[in-house]
Formats: C-alpha cells, sequence, structure tokens
C-alpha cells in the first residue's frame, strides 16, 4: 500500500491476484466499514459527545450506503495507539495489514475555540491508505458529526476490478465495481471520477505510481450490474491491468502546485538541474490546442498554475506532458489531485526509463525480504493455535490457505526475478540477487515444513480417537513449530511435560535427546543473561532501542559464542535481518532532501544501520565456521 515508499508490503497470506470471477462474486458482496472515533482528552469532549458522534456517523453511513455496507463505530483498535504516536500519516502509510475492512479513523480534538477534525482512511483489501489526510474545523458543536462525515465519504473509496484489457486509442477498459449488485452505484461514481490501481499480489507498485482510470461511462441509474467504462492513463508501460484492483479516489476542483525533483540511482532526491517545459491539459494528452497550458520550472523546479486565473484551474485530474529539457523519453504524467497541496514529481533527467528497473528491483528485493517475515509470522501462529484441540480445524484451514497463497505468490516474485535479471542485462546493470535468491529458498522450505505440518495434524484428525493422545500430538506438533522459530527452551519445555504426563513414543525420546543436547543449561549467569537478551529483548527493540542495546546485542553474542550456544547465536542472526529489513523500510520513508524533520532521524537510521550490519558479518561468519545445528 504511498508513492514514496519504494519498500513495498509483501502479499504473501494476503489477497491473490482477483479473477474475473472474483469480480462477478464481489458484485453482491457487501462492504465492511469500520470507523474507529478518537475524542481528545478535554473536559468539554466527554464520553456523551463521543457516543453521540459514534451513533450519528453509523446511522448516517448505514442508512447511505444500505444494503451495499455493514457499519461498525468503535473507540477501540490496535491501531489507535500507533496513530496517536505517529499521527495518521506515516502510521497509515506504514500499515502493512491485508483484509476486507475499510478502517476510517476520525480525531477530534478542541483548540478553545474550534472543535478540530482529521480523518484518513486504510482500506484493507487493496492495501492502501486514502491519499491524504483530510482536515476540517468547526465552532458549531452540533456539526462537528456533520463535518467528520463530509471527510469520511470524500475518501469512502468505492472498489473495484479491472475485467478487460485496455482497447482502443483511447485505452478504455471495463471496471466491475464492488457492492453494484446491492445498490445503485450511480450516486457514488460519476463521469470523470478517478480510481487509483492497486497491483496484484507480489507486483511492484512503482509501474502504477503515475497510472489511474478516469470513468468514461459511469453505471446506469437504477442498473445492478456495477459496471462503469474507464480511460486508462499511465506514465509508465504497464503490460495488463486486466484482474487488477481499484479504489475511488476522492478528488477535487483545483489550482495545480507541482515541483520536480530529480532523482539519482539510490532514489533519492536532489534540486531539478535542467528547466523543464511542459504542456498541460485537461482531457488526457492530446489536443485541447485552445485550453492547453504550457509552462516551465521555475527556481527549486516548481510549476504553478495559479496565476493563470480560470484556466488554471482543474477538475479531478491533470494531464502533464514534458516537451523539452531532457533527453527521451520524455514522461507524461497523469495527476490526480486529491487536494490543494503541492504535488512531489521525481523525474530522473538523463533516461526516465531507469527509475522504473530502480524501483521495481527495490520493490521486489523488499518484497522478498517481507515473505520470510511473513511466513515466520505464520509459524508463530500457528504455534499459538496448535496446542488448542477445539482450533485443529481452524489451524488446518489457515495452514492450506497459507501455503496456497504462498506458492503463488513465490511463483510471482520468481517470475519478477526473470524480468528484472532480463531487464538488468539489457540495460547493463549489475543486479545481485544472492541474498534474495537464499530468502526465496528459505520460503520454499518453509511451504515444505508447512505441507509436512498439513498432513501430519490430518492424520492426527483422522485416526486418533483418544482425546488426551490427539492432545499430545497437537502440543508436540507445536513443539515442533516452535523449534522451527528457534524457540527450543519453550519446546523442550512441552516435550517434557508430555512425557511427564504420561506419553510413551521411542520417537520422541530420541528427539528429546537430541533437543537437550543441542538447548543445553546456561554455562554461567553471563550466559543466562545473553540468552534472555537475545530472546527477550533484541527481536522487540525499535530504532532508538537498537543504537542503544548494540553493545549489549555484541557482548550477548560474544558470550554465546564463547559458550559455544549456536542456537542463541543463530536467534541473534534471524533478529539482525528482521531489524535491518525495518531500517530499509522507515528509510525508505523519509526525505531528508526536502523535510527538514527527517534529517535525523536519516542519520540515526544510517548510523544504526552501519553498525548493525557489521554485528551481521561477524556473526555470519562464526555460523559459516560453526557445525549446522538442528535435530
Amino acid at each position: 500500500m504511498n508513492p514514496q515508499r519504494f519498500h513495498r508490503i509483501f502479499s504473501v497470506l494476503l489477497l491473490a491476484l482477483p479473477s474475473a470471477a472474483q469480480a462477478q462474486n464481489e458484485l453482491n458482496k457487501p462492504y465492511e466499514f469500520q470507523i474507529v472515533v478518537h475524542v481528545a482528552r478535554n473536559r468539554l469532549l466527554t464520553d456523551v459527545f463521543r457516543e453521540r458522534i459514534e451513533r450519528e456517523l453509523h446511522d448516517g453511513f448505514q442508512t447511505g450506503l444500505g444494503d451495499m455496507g455493514r457499519v461498525k463505530v468503535t473507540h477501540e483498535h490496535p491501531r489507535l495507539a500507533d496513530v496517536l504516536d505517529r499521527g495518521l500519516a506515516r502510521s497509515l502509510d506504514s500499515w502493512n495489514e491485508r483484509s476486507d475492512v475499510k478502517t476510517h479513523f476520525v480525531l477530534i480534538d478542541f483548540s478553545g475555540v474550534h472543535y478540530e477534525i482529521q480523518t484518513r482512511q486504510y482500506d484493507g483489501a487493496t492495501g492502501r491508505p486514502s491519499p491524504v489526510v483530510r482536515r476540517d474545523r468547526t465552532r458549531d458543536r452540533d456539526f462537528v458529526a456533520k463535518a467528520a462525515a463530509l471527510l469520511l465519504k470524500q475518501d469512502f473509496g468505492i472498489l473495484g476490478t479491472v475485467t478487460t484489457a485496455p482497447d482502443g486509442a483511447q485505452q478504455k477498459v471495463k471496471v466491475e465495481l464492488r457492492g453494484g449488485g446491492l445498490g445503485d452505484l450511480s450516486r457514488w461514481v460519476k463521469k470523470d471520477d478517478v480510481f487509483a490501481l492497486a497491483p496484484p499480489s507480489g507486483g511492484s507498485t512503482l509501474a502504477l505510481k503515475w497510472s489511474l482510470l478516469q470513468v468514461e461511462e459511469p453505471p446506469a441509474e437504477d442498473s445492478r450490474d456495477g459496471v462503469c467504462v474507464c480511460r486508462f492513463f499511465h506514465r509508465y508501460r504497464v503490460t495488463s491491468i486486466a484482474g487488477y484492483r481499484c479504489i475511488k479516489l476522492g478528488t477535487v476542483q483545483t489550482a495545480l502546485r507541482m515541483r520536480w525533483m530529480q532523482e539519482t540511482k539510490d532514489r533519492r532526491l536532489k534540486l531539478l538541474e535542467p528547466t523543464l517545459t511542459m504542456q498541460i491539459r485537461r482531457h488526457g494528452f492530446q489536443g485541447e490546442d485552445a485550453t492547453l497550458l504550457q509552462k516551465s520550472t521555475g527556481q527549486g523546479g516548481v510549476v504553478t498554475t495559479t496565476e493563470s486565473g480560470e484556466k488554471g484551474v482543474f477538475a479531478n485530474v491533470a494531464f502533464v506532458s514534458v516537451i523539452g529539457g531532457m533527453r527521451e523519453p520524455l514522461p507524461q504524467v497523469p495527476i490526480a489531485l486529491v487536494d490543494d497541496q503541492p504535488i512531489l514529481i521525481e523525474v530522473d533527467a538523463t533516461q526516465d526509463a531507469n527509475i522504473l528497473f530502480t524501483g521495481n528491483k527495490a520493490a521486489w528485493q523488499s518484497d522478498v525480504a517481507e515473505s520470510r517475515l511473513v511466513q515466520i509470522n505464520l509459524f508463530k501462529r500457528l504455534a499459538a493455535l496448535g496446542a488448542d484441540v477445539e482450533k485443529r480445524a481452524e489451524v488446518i484451514q489457515e495452514a492450506e490457505r497459507a501455503l496456497k497463497r504462498s506458492k503463488k505468490d513465490r511463483a510471482s516474485l520468481m517470475e519478477q526475478r526473470t524480468r528484472l535479471l532480463d531487464d538488468a542485462k539489457k540495460s547493463k546493470i549489475k543486479l545481485d540477487t544472492a541474498r534474495e535468491d537464499k530468502r526465496l529458498a528459505e520460503i520454499e522450505e518453509g511451504e515444505r515444513e508447512l505441507a509436512n505440518f498439513i498432513t501430519e495434524q490430518k492424520k492426527i484428525e483422522a485416526t486418533e480417537n483418544d482425546p488426551q493422545r490427539k492432545k499430545w500430538l497437537s502440543e508436540i506438533g507445536q513443539a515442533k513449530l516452535l523449534e522451527k522459530d528457534l524457540e527450543y527452551g519453550k519446546a523442550l519445555a512441552i516435550y517434557e511435560k508430555i512425557q511427564k504426563d504420561g506419553f510413551q513414543d521411542a520417537e520422541l525420546d530420541k528427539h528429546l535427546k537430541e533437543v537437550r543436547q543441542l538447548w543445553k543449561p546456561p554455562a554461567d549467569a553471563e550466559h543466562k543473561e545473553a540468552r534472555n537478551f537475545i530472546y527477550g529483548v533484541w527481536p522487540k527493540l525499535d530504532t532508538a532501542g537498537l543504537e542503544e542495546n548494540l553493545p549489549t546485542a555484541r557482548k550477548a553474542f560474544e558470550r554465546c559464542q564463547k559458550a559455544g550456544d549456536v542456537i542463541s547465536v543463530r536467534k541473534l542472526l534471524k533478529g539482525i535481518e528482521g531489524h535491518a529489513d525495518r531500517l530499509t523500510k522507515e528509510f525508505s520513508e523519509l526525505r531528508p532532501e526536502i523535510n527538514i524533520d527527517d534529517e535525523q532521524p536519516a542519520k540515526r537510521i544510517k548510523k544504526v544501520s552501519e553498525a548493525l550490519g557489521n554485528l551481521l558479518k561477524e556473526v555470519q561468519a562464526y555460523l559459516r565456521k560453526s557445525q549446522p545445528a538442528g535435530p
């Protein structure tokens, strides 16, 4: 799900590529709309006031959606603390979760004069937040719920699936809209409305960064077919968008303000050196000789149409074509106007096409890293559920879904790898995929282990009649999953408890002996402290915590190395790799070259990443010399 991020969220276990059949199924699928209301602490903002806001929002949207949606309003949500800590912009930009729920946050405060309202939505189906944080304020206490409702409606985001490939000179496509069979969508989707595209599972978002659909033929009034016809506009070449999901944007009418920045090879931005000349149109990249505007970048790459009066005002979309100032290919950029704020556009002043390769490479590398993390988290969840015999059917079902999606998404990542290598060869660019190849191999191995787990669980369910024995076998499965996460101490405790309770099995006796050999008691108090740090503290640290605790991590590594504790060192390595991926993602979201507030966080991440990288090399070198550990 934010065009400024090159670190994309991987979609293993999430939504697979929707087919036309799936789109048809969504015609009669209602929206799950969750509104999370947070009212700041203030003696005037009472619980009664909050409850009134919640009630009015629920009743208003449920009436408006009718059979098309189910509305839930609450003041509690697992993401709310992060939203309040980091703000709606950064928190929702970094939200990775996929689900079938639209979650819209409403934050209300009182300045002493005005009631101040902020809203933003995260759409779980597409994995993306609405483009901007909406804000409004009012002096009228009775108007707060109405003001909030207007902001929410602007970014509700009707969903659709593209069912045809772009056709003809106008690149028309058909879009089937979710809920179209449940209600009249003609009042929700109008001519010239704009949809943003979301890629299929595992796909790169950079090619879609400056791509959009504009409604040419809206759904017919009182129709229940839920179909509209759109024109497809794009900056970068996209082979096909059939099967892609899309979400309606809350666009506005406004003057255009742009800032063009030059993008370097490592995807950082700097001031634009050449002066670019461009044409700006309202309805596409051709024609409109009487109404088009011609502009050139001024100081700092800034272009504005405000001084052109009514001629400089655009509705929903502006179509910008660079006609001079850089080598070909000259970019054509469709810009969805979601507010009146300046729009940042990156350009490679030497070769615009290279931006796409660089971004696709970064997105693919990020997706591979994230896929491994998602798989690790899956095994943790299965381990937590596995001990409960009553949840075996749920565990098997979740594992089967995960395995199917993992295989499909890994295949997609392998296809992307092939395309990247081909593009690199054509462009004579060196592309090292060794790290990603290792992770893809680990994902494939995880799939084999997942398949074995499913087989074992089904066997237990089919052949075991003794409830106690079923429970023991479930706990053994849970312990094996814990071993996979290098949690040998927890696994050992489960095995020993099972034996103590009376489970007799020669295979378990043999395995238990192997685990005890691998997971010996701490040699001394320092070794115990090192283990506790690696398992209990190290994985949970944020960036500031990493900076503070890197010396402790090194000390723990040295103590475990001295004790020959390979398992704990491997666990330390997993934590290092997870932190490295997180830091890369955090750094990609910062723009210190244009945002002074990002300068210090960027410096801290660089400093911590360098120290973490040094520790990583030392740990890897030690493990290469050590014998492979594990039963």
